[in-house]
């Protein structure tokens, strides 16, 4: 199974294989610089496909595994959510429930009022409930003579979910199924009892921050902010009249969440824009921008987890993963802002992965392979590198050069 994640600053996919004892094992884990997003929305077709396909060949180069098709992760700010109920009679003269029953209940969910431009990325069952018995989670094989469903629907623009597929297409990828994002961070990074608790999740990656609710083993509530870690780099960026990635190995090497973390005896050489010129700063200094931003983000992902839930009602607190949260200093700075528990999320839930695969950043690829094994038969694949998805690529360029 390979999980994919093709995120505003990085493509990541990771392989990996699960064994008799149900344990999944990464194989491989790669990731490159993307292009053609923003924001977590593709702008350019093209180069968004040339990311992917480095990627996945970085992945079969690591491997020595031919890729065909992955588990997607899907976020964006276009992405909304509804939460809805659906009933329907039970269609059986004995009353057994069936899968078509269940099928139909699910289908009655997906009803709502969508405008012209948006459509339905994903269906998310929270709960069944049975002539009033309510807390199922699998109806089929259990009588009843009225079946309802509540589920969470996923809602995004019809052109950004198209784009991520017109850029598979390109490079001759099947997409196995495209999930939303917070769906796999929950796979890989919280643990069974913090879903049935009740526990917020917060992704910040590069372009946007994702904010979920967890509770009775499912999710409740989400949505996307904005915002993320590209703030800060584009506000060193221009403070310190430098680069971009500049303002990244910076951020990277000496970036703090406040300024009470800086050293004050660190001197900091920067280059200029044209990379001809040197000066130097001290580390407050980037603390301080860092930190002004940073407040401004906590306080951002603070009003909108309350308008999801409370979440002084949740015993596991918040999570908080994605590459945002390598920033030293975030969690705690989080936790005091918050006033509630805070812990880094690493996606911990998968055998055999170093601590290099085990970051924050990777929290989706890692979250596809155990969604995937949970949810889709594991295809089988080509063990000779190279050569079959070599023929497979020829094969798109020759239809797609002749359509």
């Amino acid at each position: 199974m390979v999980g994919l994640d093709v995120g505003t600053s990085a493509v990541k996919a990771a392989l990996g294989e699960m064994n008799h004892l149900q344990e999944i094992h990464v194989l491989g884990l790669a990731q490159i610089p993307s292009a053609g997003l923003r924001k977590g929305n593709i702008i350019d077709i093209e180069s968004t496909a040339l990311s992917i396909d480095s990627c996945l060949n970085e992945l079969e180069r690591v491997t020595g595994i031919d890729i065909m098709s992955t588990i997607s992760g899907f976020s964006g700010i276009s992405i909304s959510a509804v939460n809805n109920h659906a009933v329907i009679a039970v269609g059986n003269t004995d009353y057994a429930i069936t899968e078509e029953d269940k099928e139909r209940a699910l289908h009655s969910a997906r009803n709502i009022a969508l405008p012209p431009d948006k459509t339905i990325v994903q269906v998310i069952e929270r709960q069944y409930i049975i002539d009033g018995y309510d807390g199922v989670n699998d109806p089929v094989g259990m009588v009843g003579s009225r079946l309802e469903a509540e589920a969470l629907v996923i809602v995004a623009a019809i052109a950004a979910l198209q784009n991520l597929q017109r850029s598979a297409q390109r490079i001759n990828l099947q997409f196995d199924q495209i999930a939303y994002n917070q769906l796999l961070v929950a796979e890989s990074v919280l643990m069974p009892a913090e879903k049935e608790m009740g526990v917020a999740v917060v992704d910040m990656g590069a372009g946007t921050t994702e904010v979920s609710i967890f509770n009775q083993g499912s999710i409740l509530a989400t949505s996307v902010l904005p915002i993320g870690g590209d703030y800060i780099t584009r506000d060193l960026a221009i403070v310190l009249r430098t680069s971009i990635e500049e303002a990244v190995r910076i951020k990277e090497n000496f970036g703090v969440a406040a300024p009470e973390l800086a050293d004050d005896d660190i001197i900091i050489d920067i280059h200029n824009i044209q990379g001809t010129e040197i000066r130097q700063v001290s580390h407050k200094l980037v603390a301080e921008i860092i930190s002004a931003r940073v407040l401004e983000m906590l306080e951002m992902i603070y009003t909108e987890l309350q308008q999801l839930g409370d979440i002084y009602k949740l015993a596991g607190g918040i999570v908080f993963t994605g590459g945002g949260a390598q920033l030293n200093g975030f969690v705690a700075l989080m936790e005091d802002y918050m006033d509630v528990p805070v812990r880094l999320g690493i996606p911990e839930n998968v055998k055999g992965s170093g601590a290099e695969i085990n970051r924050p950043q990777n929290s989706v690829a890692l979250g596809g392979l155990i969604y995937g094994f949970k949810n889709l038969e594991p295809a089988l694949v080509d063990t000779k590198p190279g050569v079959s998805s070599v023929f497979q690529k020829i094969n798109y360029w020759l239809k797609d050069l002749f359509s």
